[in-house]
């Protein structure tokens, strides 16, 4: 399956009142995002900063969309998607069973945590369809992943050793190893 493909070419932004349809601009190039602890999390065609980010939220989290789950009819036949749709993989995260409660000023918000799956720092959330007035869907909403800043580095900032939001340096792998004394 081709990375630069989506079936999904808009998507809902939950936290806007007029549900208006939102089109990213993605490329054919692939971005990459670790954990905090250097993990690879996230892969995307869409630069973190040029997703939507949760306006009516304290956190500002990015508004990612994530691909519909396989299905017979589409692994055996690939339709043709149009070359700039977005999409988005969460690569190593683990998903917590139990969902958290948080109260906010407009009410209570169900939450569905993503930690990484090594170091369980908690990198984003899933909504619960709950929440939704115009769904009568129950469980988590799969289709859309919200991402907390400030939980990523993207490739070249781990590889430069340089901390989230271009912070101080992290500790850095020197870059030529001459001999390993056991």
């Amino acid at each position: 399956m081709d990375i630069s493909v989506s079936s999904r070419p808009h998507f809902s932004a939950p936290s806007t009142p007029d549900a208006s349809k939102i089109s990213l601009a993605a490329s054919n190039t692939v971005y990459t995002y670790h954990c905090l602890c250097t993990h690879l999390l996230i892969a995307t065609t869409t630069p973190l900063p040029s997703l939507p980010t949760r306006q009516n939220s304290l956190d500002k989290a990015h508004i990612m969309p994530l691909p519909p789950p396989p299905s017979k009819a589409t692994s055996k036949n690939s339709a043709a998607h149009a070359p700039n749709d977005h999409y988005g993989l969460l690569l190593s995260t683990t998903l917590s069973r139990a969902p958290e409660m948080l109260c906010t000023d407009a009410g209570f918000e169900k939450r569905y945590l993503q930690k990484c799956g090594r170091c369980a720092l908690t990198v984003g959330y899933q909504l619960d369809w709950s929440q939704f007035q115009d769904e009568k869907k129950l469980g988590r909403r799969e289709d859309v992943v919200f991402l907390l800043p400030g939980g990523f580095v993207t490739t070249r900032e781990m590889v430069m050793g340089k901390a989230a939001g271009g912070g101080e340096r992290i500790g850095v792998v020197s870059e030529t190893v001459t001999e390993v004394a056991v």
